[in-house]
């Protein structure tokens, strides 16, 4: 297996950083993160996949290393997402021969998939997929007076945001239910590139009215992506608490579903069973 190194991608708007696992001679990978998170705290699901691929794991805009300007008030989709990652695929040495991700960075990988001229496989990781309805919803004019009722913003703007140090946060973060149930060493990865320290201590790299604004802003179309090029696309669905809401969408664009136990951070709780599902998907691609 490869260890993973840093390295950073020049954008129009900033710089993009990222994680790195070399293998020129191997075909690429690049996998997108969950809102909130960022590259790195997938380091034990993609380090395995090393031994076949040469992979690349970028901070999304407005998360852990990633300097591209983040301006919640402004932010109304997903596709400046999509187009920050067909700006890096366009800096690459070669086309990705398999493009992945996991929740928000799944979705946005559709939506980038879908405006290239010859997209490769997706293998998607509980991409978030809601009805055609909502979708339609937050194009129109009422959006900005409902937005602020969708409960996972109201959540992500309540975060606490400064702590002392980075023990500090590992210590409480460790006592919650959803970090608990991670595998080992899996938060310590995301809080590398999660925190930013400041001049009295530290914070979230991912600011939480960005977050919020991330779970806000539906004005994409999912759906036409996925009629675009669902043939090429595999999802992996958590059986419990799954963001594939519209999963018969999906099928009837083409998407193929395979299905996982546990919730939708399957990637943080189990890295491996995950790591195995993206080499049955890549093998089945014929990589």
């Amino acid at each position: 297996m490869t260890e993973p190194i840093r390295t950073q991608f020049t954008l129009e708007q900033g710089v993009m950083a990222a994680w790195h696992w070399p293998r020129p001679d191997a075909p690429l990978l690049v996998f997108a993160h969950a809102n909130g998170f960022n590259g790195g705290v997938y380091r034990r699901l993609l380090t395995p996949l090393s031994e076949h691929f040469e992979i690349i794991a970028p901070d999304l805009r407005g998360h852990g290393r990633t300097t591209l300007p983040a301006d919640p008030q402004s932010h109304k989709s997903w596709d400046i997402y999509a187009s920050d990652l067909l700006a890096l695929y366009d800096q690459l040495d070669r086309t990705p021969a398999l493009l992945a991700g996991h929740s928000m960075g799944a979705s946005s990988t559709l939506l980038a998939a879908a405006r290239m001229t010859a997209a490769p496989p997706l293998a998607l990781i509980e991409p978030v997929v809601l009805p055609a309805s909502l979708y339609t919803m937050a194009r129109s004019p009422l959006w900005r007076f409902m937005k602020g009722t969708v409960k996972q913003g109201q959540m992500a703007r309540k975060r606490s945001n400064g702590w002392p140090d980075a023990p500090s946060v590992a210590e409480r973060y460790k006592s919650r239910p959803t970090f608990a149930r991670w595998a080992e060493g899996v938060l310590e990865d995301y809080l590398e590139d999660g925190l930013t320290e400041t001049s009295d201590g530290v914070r979230l790299s991912c600011d939480p009215e960005w977050e919020a604004a991330n779970f806000e802003g539906q004005a994409h179309d999912l759906l036409k992506a996925a009629r675009r090029v669902g043939h090429k696309t595999h999802v992996l669905k958590a059986l419990k608490g799954s963001t594939v809401i519209n999963a018969e969408g999906l099928k009837q664009r083409g998407v193929h579903i395979d299905a996982i136990e546990g919730g939708h951070l399957a990637p943080m709780e189990q890295p491996e069973a995950v790591a195995d599902w993206l080499s049955r998907t890549a093998r089945a691609a014929g990589l």
